[in-house]
């Protein structure tokens, strides 16, 4: 191979040796920067596949802790079913604590394609994500997630025809330009190598391979750059779907205030610090009154619009005294809670009620001119004591709010009563 380099400087008579060499070094050097670039390409596709996979299973953990703790694998099983579906898994299981299946989805049957991408995926030692399930700090089940190798194989598949037209191009014009061309090779695939290596080594997918002068070698970069811009979109795509199912598992679609699943771990929370420093905290349970009489009368519409007053009250009244420790929940159906963070003693969470219930005697107004007038009633427990722990403390402010909803009652009724009187 040197001698026929060495040749390139000799008379015409030459040419033919010249252009064979030339032909074969150009065909050989496109095959081995294709197939290096090819086999860089699908490392890095691993590793961020891998990636991919792994902050997927901490998503499908996080969002099926609840059906886990509950013991719902029916849910469990809906869930993979919904989150999974087109996002590159063959399969997930959930296990319980004790490592026994709980839950598990299956993508589609496996055709020639599927099992191509799965032994794919197996040559290629794409390893399962593992996710351990918490509840408040404790393991409480794992998930393992098996992708099911298809991005590898549209990757190879696409190196292979890019490789492949590459090489057939690069073969004709290098008997006209050979030394020009492999001249010309060389900055774009140190580009290649350079964006390559860097992708593999620090993930960094928003470098680019800057255009060269070949157009086999610059559609090739684009194809390159493309498979980045995708990889960086799917990235900032499971990011924001990660943020988006955090919220709605957090928070109530139609207040935007916290759920009863994050109640709950505020309560927690709020407990546990009242335990540790020896301060008491308190819970309202609050009930929206004639809740049903609204709805069955103007309709969900007129019950939506005044569960979302409500809940705009609720805040407004519970952030007066500047206390931002303090949570305002919408537990489900026209029931709510505050969670008073400690110190919160007996007369702050009476007065914080009472001023509750005079914020809703104002009317609301709906769009159609109707008029609704909000009232609520509130219940109050005090930890230590009305209870010493979240079951305890919930029960006793529902109980609370009870009591003043008949004690409401019973005016109502006796007012009705002197009012029958008077007219006698």
């Amino acid at each position: 191979m040197g001698q026929r380099h060495g040749a390139a400087g000799r008379p015409s008579s030459l040419r033919g040796v010249v252009r064979r060499a030339h032909l074969g070094m150009a065909l050989m050097a496109m095959a081995l920067a294709g197939s290096l670039l090819l086999l860089a390409g699908l490392v890095a596709l691993r590793v961020n596949l891998e990636s991919n996979l792994q902050l997927m299973a901490r998503s499908v953990a996080y969002t099926v802790e609840a059906a886990v703790v509950f013991k719902d694998a029916e849910d469990a099983g809906q869930t993979l079913a919904h989150m999974l579906a087109h996002e590159g898994v063959a399969r997930a299981v959930v296990r319980d604590a004790q490592g026994a299946v709980f839950a598990q989805w299956q993508g589609a049957a496996p055709g020639l394609r599927a099992r191509t991408g799965q032994a794919l995926a197996r040559l290629a030692l794409l390893a399962p994500a593992m996710a351990p399930i918490r509840y408040e700090g404790v393991p409480v089940g794992s998930v393992e997630l098996r992708g099911d190798g298809q991005a590898l194989l549209n990757f190879v598949l696409t190196g292979l025809a890019a490789l492949l037209a590459c090489t057939a191009v690069s073969g004709a014009v290098g008997l006209l330009l050979a030394r020009r061309m492999l001249r010309d090779m060389v900055t774009p695939l140190q580009a290649l190598a350079h964006v390559a290596r860097a992708v593999r080594r620090e993930r960094a997918t928003g470098l680019r391979v800057p255009p060269a002068r070949l157009d086999e070698l610059r559609e090739l970069g684009d194809d390159f750059n493309a498979l980045l811009g995708e990889l960086e979109d799917r990235e900032a795509l499971l990011r924001q779907k990660n943020a988006e199912l955090q919220q709605r598992a957090l928070h109530d679609s139609l207040t935007g205030l916290p759920n009863r699943a994050s109640f709950e771990q505020q309560l927690q929370a709020a407990i546990a610090q009242a335990r540790a420093t020896g301060q008491p905290m308190a819970l309202l349970f609050i009930d929206c009154d004639r809740f049903k009489q609204v709805n069955d009368t103007h309709g969900h519409a007129a019950g939506d619009a005044l569960l979302i007053e409500v809940a705009r009250r609720l805040q407004a009244q519970v952030h007066v005294d500047g206390r931002a420790g303090d949570v305002v929940a919408r537990l489900g159906g026209d029931e709510f809670a505050v969670v008073m963070a400690p110190p919160a003693a007996q007369a702050e969470a009476a007065a914080l009620a009472e001023r509750v219930a005079a914020a809703m005697r104002a009317p609301l107004v709906l769009e159609g001119g109707s008029v609704l007038q909000p009232a609520v009633s509130a219940g109050v427990a005090v930890f230590p004591q009305q209870g010493g722990d979240m079951e305890s403390l919930l029960r006793s402010a529902d109980a609370a709010m009870y009591e003043v909803k008949a004690r409401r009652g019973r005016r109502m009724t006796d007012t009705d009563t002197d009012t029958e009187e008077t007219q006698r």
